[in-house]
């Protein structure tokens, strides 16, 4: 279904495909109709990940904030984009998405994993229309210099594990069994997975681009008073049961799997360090860990904590009059 730039996005709940100029992007919207001026939410999902991953975030925040999912480009219903996907080039889209789908600032932004670069990305090109901000077990531009999680000693390991399974992901995810499968399917896809191959292969160079724009540690800080909620997952417990599941499949010699364990040794203290530098961004924030053993998926396994960090960034919205 393709719906024109004429359509009322900000009234009832719709799916449809919007045309950005060079192709159509899938945005799916729920929640109450908006008020004049009221804040929406936009959500942002990590590397190679879709937005029907989402469906309990949105089912418990759409009672109560109108919410805007899309899929990038190249992803579910959305069309593949003429320009690599570029963290700059995917902000950019998404910028042209709300233009052309006429969603209006403020905007609440919730950002996981990689999203956490693309969503300051997108910051960099709309400073003045963010309200807030969510970072959820997300990136920032140091990420990959202090725990590059591509490094061989993991993937040596890691080789021919089955992440979902692994991980637990089949049991412990909060979606509906309906939604479970078309989450399923739809990552599944060949077209998912031929654009999550071209999506890794520019995930690296976002990172000092998007350092270059100096947003951390900016005096006055970068967004001022405005909100910003940083949800640390609990990634070093995913990479403990691939560690597992490697070993099970006899993976790695004595030396690898040292190496491997090593890594772990510092993960959280690293990991912890890295997300709570987000909240230089503003004067205002928050810091919460979801709770032990819940991965990286967060929005998966645990969406209320999600639901919790943005019904913060509201509260102190409603708090400055916003």
């Amino acid at each position: 279904m393709t719906r024109n730039t004429a359509e009322k996005w900000d009234i009832g709940e719709k799916a449809g495909l919007v045309n950005i100029g060079t192709h159509k992007l899938w945005l799916h919207v729920s929640g109450p109709d908006r008020k004049p001026k009221a804040p929406v939410v936009i959500i942002i999902q990590g590397l190679a990940s879709c937005e029907k991953g989402w469906a309990a975030v949105e089912r418990l925040l759409s009672p109560t904030i109108r919410v805007y999912a899309y899929e990038r480009s190249g992803y579910g219903e959305s069309e593949p984009s003429p320009d690599p996907p570029t963290a700059t080039t995917i902000a950019h889209e998404l910028d042209l998405l709300v233009k052309q789908a006429r969603i209006s600032p403020p905007y609440v932004i919730v950002a996981h994993s990689w999203g956490g670069i693309l969503s300051r990305e997108f910051l960099a090109l709309r400073p003045n229309d963010v309200a807030g901000m969510v970072f959820v077990d997300a990136n920032q531009e140091h990420t990959l210099e202090i725990l590059d999680w591509r490094q061989p000693a993991l993937a040596v390991m890691q080789a021919n594990v089955d992440s979902i399974s692994a991980t637990g992901l089949t049991k412990t995810n909060q979606l509906t069994p309906e939604e479970w499968q078309l989450y399923r399917a739809t990552e599944s896809s060949p077209a998912f997975q031929k654009q999550a191959a071209i999506e890794f292969a520019e995930y690296p160079k976002g990172f000092q681009i998007l350092g270059s724009k100096g947003q951390l540690y900016q005096d006055p800080s970068f967004l001022g008073t405005r909100p910003v909620c940083v949800i640390k997952g609990d990634n070093r417990a995913d990479l403990q049961k691939m560690y597992d599941a490697g070993v099970t499949l006899g993976n790695g010699n004595a030396a690898e799997r040292e190496a491997y364990l090593e890594i772990l040794r510092t993960w959280d203290e690293k990991d912890r360090g890295l997300q709570s530098e987000i909240l230089s961004l503003s004067t205002t924030g928050r810091y919460l860990e979801s709770p032990k053993g819940a991965g990286h998926n967060v929005q998966l396994t645990h969406p209320e904590t999600i639901v919790e960090g943005v019904q913060w960034v509201l509260s102190q919205l409603e708090g400055d009059n916003c």
